[in-house]
């Protein structure tokens, strides 16, 4: 399929060539040589609208920048508009992610059953053993959240993924990270919000954000960090911060978890008088085996100070110091 690119508003159109990959996802593989490492998203005509010619555009031409200095990290930036043959804007073209990688939300909901005990990989021996919740698995955990964020850190700050989710994440045995869906962050240029968030995620979304979005406007850092944080604690914990609780009157109807997010219902925070465990399936009961600093990490983080949630680096450190904890314990 013949297909023109363009980098920046002022370039020339450039002719590309691709090859259909999965047509019920209008996914394109790039055959011209100097792109062969890249794939492009064709997006139906009826969404257009929803993903700005000028956005992409915008993100093609302000890149991370010394990307080539952190090769286990993909993200999933525009590097192109793509056009067809007619030259109308039609979708987007982006480097390609690792291959052999596997969706976080592996690592991010509860397995009853180890990874070696799991049919599809049954012969993936790479993934056996290495992240069980066991006293091994949980450093690996932390080794990975310590490199996702990195990774997150290597966003450009102008560009807000709004309510990132595990699904967004791919991540290979060795630690590698892939963040997918980075055209749909919200872009702040040239002291203009554009492209704002049009949906949000529910059980990743503060009340907040959630306003913003309703009303058209900007979702702020604090938000965006608030969803990194609920990742960060699915993965060592199995469990969402705000379920897998049982609630107190007055608190007892909220059955969603958008609805204790608002309540400000965290399993360890400031209401945690209206909030016990499961006798039998405690996916929290660990929480307090985690080192101090991660578990005061998650208290910011779901407080009700926006303004104290703690940043990639804070994450980076605490996730450092808990590999480094566990390791002087041998």
């Amino acid at each position: 399929m013949k297909l023109y690119i363009k980098k920046d508003t002022t370039d020339c159109y450039e002719e590309i060539l691709a090859v259909e990959l999965d047509s019920q996802r209008m996914l394109y593989r790039v055959e011209t040589a100097a792109y062969s490492n890249s794939l492009v998203q064709l997006v139906a005509a009826r969404d257009l609208s929803k993903l700005p010619e000028e956005k992409i555009l915008y993100m093609a031409a302000n890149q991370p920048k010394d990307m080539d200095k952190h090769p286990n990290v993909a993200l999933s930036i525009p590097i192109a508009a793509v056009y067809d043959s007619s030259f109308a804007y039609c979708g987007y073209m982006y480097p390609r992610p690792f291959a052999d990688t596997i969706a976080l939300t592996h690592l991010s909901t509860f397995q009853r059953r180890p990874m070696s005990k799991l049919k599809r990989f049954a012969d993936k021996t790479e993934w056996h053993n290495k992240f069980e919740r066991d006293e091994v698995g949980i450093k690996n955990r932390f080794k990975l959240l310590y490199n996702l964020s990195k990774a997150l850190h290597l966003i450009p700050r102008n560009y807000l993924p709004v309510y990132i989710t595990p699904e967004d994440i791919r991540i290979t045995a060795k630690g590698k990270i892939a963040i997918e869906n980075l055209h749909l962050s919200q872009v702040d240029a040239i002291s203009k919000h554009f492209a704002l968030s049009q949906s949000f995620t529910t059980d990743y979304a503060t009340k907040a954000g959630k306003a913003a979005v309703l009303k058209g406007d900007a979702v702020k850092v604090e938000d965006m960090l608030f969803s990194y944080a609920v990742m960060f604690y699915q993965v060592l914990m199995g469990v969402h911060p705000y379920g897998g609780t049982i609630l107190r009157p007055p608190y007892d109807k909220c059955v969603e978890i958008g609805q204790c997010i608002d309540n400000d219902l965290f399993a360890f925070g400031s209401k945690a008088e209206y909030i016990t465990f499961p006798e039998s399936f405690n996916l929290h009961s660990t929480f307090h085996t985690l080192p101090v600093e991660i578990q005061e990490l998650f208290k910011r983080a779901f407080g009700t100070a926006s303004a104290s949630r703690p940043t990639l680096e804070e994450w980076g450190k605490g996730f450092y110091n808990g590999v480094v904890q566990l390791d002087s314990k041998n």
